[in-house]
Order: structure tokens, then sequence, then C-alpha cells
């Protein structure tokens, strides 16, 4: 009696491939005497009815890492507030300093940029920034830190000002402004909106509320 009588029938032909080499039981499923031999044993899966299906070998893939860019290499970028009565700033001079610190090229600040906040160009150039106008700040920089989200429309279209595959780190409210976010898409600009981190304890040190 063979020993394949004494298994369940759903496991019989997949234990007769293993042990003896038969590859019968996948050339009855339509497969070539070379696509039976290449299904390993122990891809074998059964469903429900006990019909027997070959399960090809998950083959490992190694995603390549982004390359990375030096801060040495970044340019960061502080244009002015231009949506109505709004008197905040995106960074105080004691964050421009910071940032060189780390290791950034440039800072570059928007004339006027901070009088509103209380903050004068004298205070940013004293930290280290680059006083310029606005449209050095917004071709000139890598990275662009707003409050608000950019503007699509009127004549001040920050959306088209942003260098192309650049960075935006601001309140962008995209589900409210998808016209702004499909805008920077489809310069292939990178966004981060601050209001979408979640307030958690995690994530405190990059509250900006």
């Amino acid at each position: 009696m063979s020993w394949l009588s004494f298994m369940p029938p759903a496991l019989a032909p997949c234990r007769a491939a293993s042990r003896s080499g038969v590859a019968w039981p996948l050339r009855l499923l339509g497969l070539s005497a070379v696509q039976a031999r290449s299904v390993p044993a122990a891809s074998c899966k059964w469903n429900n009815r006990h019909d027997y299906n070959p399960v090809p070998r998950r083959t490992a893939t190694t995603a390549s890492a982004p390359s990375a860019v030096p801060y040495a290499s970044l340019t960061v970028g502080i244009p002015r507030e231009t949506f109505p009565n709004e008197r905040r700033v995106a960074i105080t001079p004691q964050n421009v300093a910071l940032l060189l610190k780390k290791g950034f090229s440039r800072v570059l600040i928007e004339r006027g940029a901070g009088d509103a906040a209380q903050f004068p160009d004298e205070a940013y150039t004293k930290a280290g920034a680059t006083i310029v106008d606005r449209d050095a700040v917004w071709s000139q920089s890598d990275i662009l830190l707003k409050v608000r989200a950019p503007s699509i429309d009127g004549p001040n279209n920050e959306v088209q000002a942003v260098r192309e595959g650049g960075t935006i780190i601001s309140f962008l409210y995209p589900v409210q402004n998808r016209p702004v976010v499909e805008a920077l898409a489809s310069r292939g600009v990178t966004s981060f909106a601050m209001d979408r981190i979640p307030r958690i304890s995690r994530a405190q040190v990059f509250d900006a509320l």
C-alpha cells in the first residue's frame, strides 16, 4: 500500500512531488515539466475545495534609497506673508542662527518679512540671514518656510513663483486648498502641511500652533 493512502487527499499531491520528485500533479494543472519542477513543495496551498494551487516563491527585493542632499547645498527662504491682516512670520532671528549652525548654506529673508511681528531686518542680518527682495527669495530657495498656504490667484501668484522641484513648508490645509495642492504637485513641489501633523506627544517638537 502506498504511503499516499495514509494522507489526506489534499496533501498527497504536494507530498508526492516533494518526496519522490514526481511532477505529474502539477502537469495536470497545465504546467510544463520545467514549470512543475520549479515550484517548491513548501509553496503549496489549497483552497476550501481542496484544489491544489502552486504559489510562486516570493523574491526578496531591495528598494533603492533616495539620494540625500547635504544641508550645505540647501538654501532656506522666508518670504513676507501677503494674506490680509497676517502679521506673523515663519521664522525668528534666533532660529535663523540655528539653521545656519545646522549647516544650511544660506537663509534668505524677504525685506520687511518680520516687521509686523516686531523682527526688523537688522535682527535677521545679525543672526546671519541675507536680506533679499521678493523675486530672489522665491527663485533662489530650495526650501521655503511660510505661515499661510501660498496664494494661487491674483498678481502675487506664489505657487508659480516656487522653484520647480522645490519644497515648501507651511499651514497648507490641503482639504480646503485642493487647487493649491494640485498646482504645487504639477510643478513637482514637495509640500509639508504643518496642520496635518498629529497633536501627540511624539510630535510636540513640530507643534507650530
